[in-house]
């Protein structure tokens, strides 16, 4: 253990430590550059700049920033282009190592561009990417994350509540998809069926969905993919910005605000901060016969960035608080097993509800903080070294409607269930420009983490530990691009039972291997090989009580061991000015896919009776494909259909996987209108999404 330790520590010195010399020969001068909006003041990420002496093309990164070596003195001639923009043009005389901030400016047609991509030049483009931003984005505020995402082709919305939503990819969800928050990977208590993530859609900008097993950049756990929601980056340049956000959702009566002010002041130029805050309310949701009582919500969000920006070295702190009531539908707990029967025969809840704001027991409460300092410096000419530091804190409770001491008081001020869970993160990055054809990044993760429980037994209280070292380099060669990585996790977990404290050790690598061929600049095609693994976790080894927002009995498995995945996908683009098509397909092998199997019999508690289930392994096969097409016949017309398919396979039974979503389709007609005098983006939409029975998975089986 002390040498493991000493290589990482020695790791982690010599990432911040690399410096690279300049080269005093000729030739050799640098020119750095940053790409922004005139208008906003923002950077603007995946501008082109060619350099046309030397027909050398690079991209700005998500800051806007770009450098480029080995220029010669005298002239030099850019052309500069984005999406959306006109072309600009700039002519500088070099003499030394320079930095130039350029602008661009938006044309009008702009507002009728839904930005929905699927490609990132940067980093793993032989993986399925899909980039949700600018108006897109805007379109879908006041929703969840699973709600906002659930459009998009391979994506699903797991709803076991009115405001509950998670994020499914090629279906799966929970723990094998990483969720990243501002730059912080989230850890809560993210087990649950009902347990939604922690996160405020309205602070995110840009949200960026990486597809299919992909451990390497963030750490092990990834088998199903990576959601990154990122906020924009601080302003750049003299300016105060002030965005406000009000939704209304018929259903639930639910009112949003969210109000977001920025700046920069030109006494301080290097100085940059952010202040944003939401604000949710619903009352009990309604289907077509009936209302569902205490099924209202209430969540309150805050958020504060401050950032330093200096000539080759900046600092960002962040924090955000997320805090959160949901209401679960009291109809949905039964105080023995007669009450359940009777339920399941009749179908429809036997109370009187209404509509009403209360939200009443049973319901959960959810805390969460989250605290980042990141810092980036420039090494040399062909790098940058980046550091980040992040700490959480997640508290849920839960409030059953029955329990031993059935005083209405009691009820309400002690809950059935508390989780409070720490985690300490730190990550180290180093990242190299291009070096004859090559671009990559190295680095280094670390995780410790202790999660504390009271008044329920279904989750032990326990202490965990990662630490990951990575490797991913990209090399490209005219229209082809590769791209292979290399990643090795060791985890340490530790039990805390009533008598014993068991201890587990797991150490695996995993790999990537992709290739991308652009047949033009309109059409590509990619193929992408990569491992991934999961271990167990506490929740599925050592479950043993009440899961209270499934209204279930769990039982875990102490002889459970990890999940190994490896995964094939390829996908194919063309684009045109009135036609668009994305197909990508699949196939993930799974060993030792862990589920939660019904085991046909119910308990009954002080809690109430639930319907009892046991945490299993199996082998898994899931085959899919996803399939986009987009016309636009008109420019402001745009028709759109689009097609999840998956089938999930339990191959060690021959029999359907459960808990899987089914065949998904849809489509979509919206006409966007020109600029009328002040209001412009006035877009008219219509969908109908269609989704099949689930006949894949075994009959009654819950």
């Amino acid at each position: 253990m002390y040498r493991f330790f000493s290589i990482l520590l020695t790791a982690v010195l010599l990432l911040c430590g690399i410096s690279v010399a300049a080269q005093g020969q000729n030739c050799s001068l640098q020119l750095k550059g940053k790409v922004i909006d005139v208008h906003t003041g923002k950077p603007m990420e995946d501008a082109v700049i060619h350099i046309l002496e030397q027909k050398e093309m690079t991209v700005s990164d998500e800051y806007g920033k770009f450098t480029v070596t080995k220029l010669c003195k005298g002239r030099v001639s850019l052309h500069i282009s984005h999406v959306g923009c006109e072309p600009e043009f700039y002519e500088l005389e070099l003499n030394r190592d320079t930095a130039v901030t350029f602008v661009m400016h938006h044309t009008e047609s702009e507002l009728d561009e839904v930005i929905v991509e699927r490609h990132k030049s940067q980093v793993q483009a032989t993986v399925d990417i899909i980039k949700l931003q600018g108006r897109a984005l805007e379109r879908l505020r006041g929703l969840s994350l699973g709600e906002t995402l659930r459009n998009i082709p391979g994506l699903y919305a797991l709803n076991t509540g009115s405001t509950i939503s998670k994020p499914v990819i090629h279906g799966l969800q929970g723990n094998r998809i990483v969720i990243v928050n501002s730059g912080i990977r989230l850890e809560a208590q993210q087990w649950g069926s009902e347990h939604a993530p922690e996160i405020d859609p309205f602070l995110a900008q840009k949200i960026t969905i990486i597809k299919g097993a992909n451990s390497l950049r963030y750490g092990c756990d990834a088998l199903g993919g990576v959601i990154v929601a990122e906020p924009d980056p601080l302003p750049d340049i003299p300016v105060l910005n002030a965005t406000l956000h009000y939704v209304l959702q018929a259903n639930r009566a639910e009112n949003a605000f969210s109000a977001t002010v920025e700046g920069k002041h030109r006494r301080l130029p290097a100085f940059a901060w952010r202040i944003q805050g939401t604000y949710k309310r619903g009352g009990n949701a309604r289907t077509p016969r009936y209302w569902l009582n205490n099924t209202g919500s209430e969540e309150a969000n805050a958020s504060l960035g401050l950032g330093w920006n200096g000539k080759r070295f900046d600092v960002e702190t962040f924090y955000a608080l997320y805090h959160t009531r949901i209401g679960i539908m009291s109809a949905a707990h039964f105080g023995n097993l007669t009450d359940l029967q009777n339920a399941l025969k009749r179908g429809n809840p036997d109370d009187s509800a209404v509509f009403s704001y209360r939200i009443g027991i049973p319901y959960q409460q959810i805390t969460h903080h989250l605290a980042k300092v990141a810092l980036r410096a420039t090494t040399g000419r062909v790098g940058e070294a980046k550091c980040l530091f992040g700490f959480q804190h997640n508290l849920r409770r839960e409030y059953d409607r029955f329990r031993a001491y059935n005083q209405q008081k009691t009820l309400e001020r002690v809950p059935g269930a508390e989780f409070s869970i720490q985690t300490l993160t730190a990550e180290v990055l180093w990242e190299h420009q291009r070096i004859k054809n090559f671009t990559g990044v190295v680095g280094a993760s670390f995780m410790t983490q202790t999660n504390n429980q009271r008044y329920s037994r279904i989750l032990p209280p326990f202490w965990n530990f990662n630490g990951g070292l990575f490797w991913i380099e990209r090399w490209q060669y005219k229209k082809f691009e590769a791209e292979a990585g290399l990643r090795f996790d060791y985890r340490w977990q530790q039990a805390y039972l009533t008598t014993t404290r068991p201890t587990q050790r797991f150490a695996l690598p995993t790999g990537s291997l992709g290739a991308e061929y652009h047949f033009s600049d309109k059409i590509r095609w990619n193929v992408n090989l990569s491992t991934a693994w999961r271990p167990p976790g506490m929740i599925e080894l050592f479950a043993n009580g009440v899961h209270h927002g499934a209204a279930a009995y769990e039982l875990g498995d102490s002889a459970l061991v990890p999940e190994v995945a490896v995964n094939l996908s390829s996908m194919f683009e063309a684009l045109s000015p009135w036609i668009k098509v994305q197909l990508s397909v699949y196939q993930n092998f799974i060993r030792n896919f862990i589920y939660l199997k019904p085991s046909l019999r119910n308990i009954e508690t002080i809690r109430g009776v639930f319907p009892v289930f046991t945490y299993a392994q199996c082998n898994a096969s899931l085959t899919g494909a996803d399939l986009e097409l987009q016309l636009t016949p008109i420019k402001p017309l745009n028709i759109t259909t689009t097609a999840s398919l998956l089938r999930a396979w339990n191959t060690s039974a021959n029999e359907g996987l459960l808990w899987m979503p089914p065949q998904r389709f849809e489509g979509s007609v919206s006409y966007t209108f020109f600029k009328l005098k002040q209001l412009s983006n006035l877009y008219l939409g219509t969908s109908v999404r269609y989704v099949m029975r689930q006949f894949l998975a075994p009959e009654n089986q819950d």
